[in-house]
């Protein structure tokens, strides 16, 4: 993937370079810079890149989120926001952009690298977006991810955190309590075998007194969740 065709759409020229630089130095060569949304369409259309970051804030009259409906519904990018706005209206403003991530400055060049690696793999998995397919927006650390739904096997409570195991064998480790994350999700799917997990139905190969399978892993039964057992067999 290190051949990638990048786009960066940022209107302040240094952190542009930076950004670039960064990426330069992760294995990247291939890099393109644009100030707006305009300028950015033309490169898109001259050369369709593999994956965009972009700001939010151009000092323009469109924003990064206008670009950010171009890519979900036009062209079909992958992207990431890299921006210093991280208010709740912005947030959800944002999210029905569906964007692969969403780093907010100042942010750690790891962070940024991680979060366009998993972007990148992402969009090899699944080259076309599924739009019906339902999805949640978590922050993991300094970063808001979207997670499709249909992807995640199982949750499981840490004390304050919970771990998304998905169907790609990664991981996510979330600051939130599982009740709070279990609002999130679409009932119809997901049902909570105990305190401390929740399963995806689709994942489920086998029931047994204690336990439940789901893609090979026993997730354990709740004395209090019997209930939910048998919704899960209906």
């Amino acid at each position: 993937m290190k051949d990638i065709d990048f786009l960066i759409v940022e209107d302040d020229y240094l952190i542009a370079v930076t950004i670039a630089e960064l990426l330069q130095k992760s294995g990247y060569t291939s890099i393109r810079i644009a100030s707006s949304v305009d300028e950015a369409v033309l490169e898109i259309n001259t050369r369709k890149p593999g994956l965009v970051l972009t700001d939010i804030n151009l000092e323009s009259e469109k924003s990064g989120i206008d670009l950010g409906q171009l890519l979900l519904k036009k062209f079909l990018i992958p992207f990431i926001y890299i921006t210093s706005h991280s208010s709740p209206e912005i947030l959800d403003k944002a999210k029905h952009t569906r964007p692969n991530a969403y780093i907010v400055k100042p942010f750690k060049n790891e962070d940024l690298i991680v979060a366009i690696e998993l972007a990148l793999f992402n969009s090899f998995e699944n080259l076309t977006p599924d739009l019906d397919s339902p999805e949640i927006i978590v922050k993991e650390g300094r970063s808001v991810v979207r997670l499709i739904c249909d992807e995640i096997v199982w949750l499981e409570s840490d004390s304050n955190y919970v771990v998304i195991h998905l169907s790609n064998v990664k991981r996510r480790v979330i600051r939130i309590t599982l009740t709070e994350l279990v609002q999130q999700l679409p009932q119809q799917y997901f049902i909570r075998i105990h305190k401390s997990f929740v399963i995806n139905k689709k994942f489920v190969s086998e029931i047994k007194t204690n336990c439940v399978v789901v893609r090979g892993n026993e997730v354990p039964i709740g004395r209090a969740y019997q209930h939910e057992i048998e919704r899960l067999l209906k």
